[in-house]
């Protein structure tokens, strides 16, 4: 099975447009992740949806905005976050919260996603 990671940005649209994929077919979302990492010294969380393998040619995706809200912290209101809880609410999804590296550690951001996808299979959240 290939797996890759699509990117959609870092922005309040493309945020959006995560929650827009993942509200439009919820029958195919598998798993939804939150990557929280250092980055310049802030901590900062990527959001991704894990779907569904296609039924043709064996691809399944994972929808990522890279690095682009700040870490949750306790007690303190994070909108874009809070709104993709809202959406693991709605599909019934937990998400599933991992700390990595920062993706300007790898000096290509392909090597970056492979050892993304090499953790999500060593932690049995997706298959190979």
């Amino acid at each position: 099975m290939t797996q890759r990671f699509i990117k959609l940005g870092e922005g309040y649209g493309d945020i959006y447009e995560l929650f827009t994929l993942i509200e439009s077919m919820p029958e195919r979302v598998e798993s939804l992740l939150a990557f929280h990492t250092i980055k310049n010294d802030e901590e900062r969380t990527s959001i991704a949806a894990v779907f569904k393998p296609t039924t043709q040619g064996n691809f399944q995706p994972i929808y990522i905005c890279l690095e682009g809200i700040p870490k949750p912290q306790e007690g303190e209101s994070n909108v874009r976050y809070e709104a993709f809880k809202t959406v693991s609410d709605q599909i019934n999804k937990p998400i599933i919260e991992l700390v990595v590296p920062p993706a300007e550690t790898y000096h290509e951001i392909d090597l970056y996603y492979q050892q993304l996808i090499a953790i999500l299979r060593l932690n049995h959240i997706i298959r190979s």
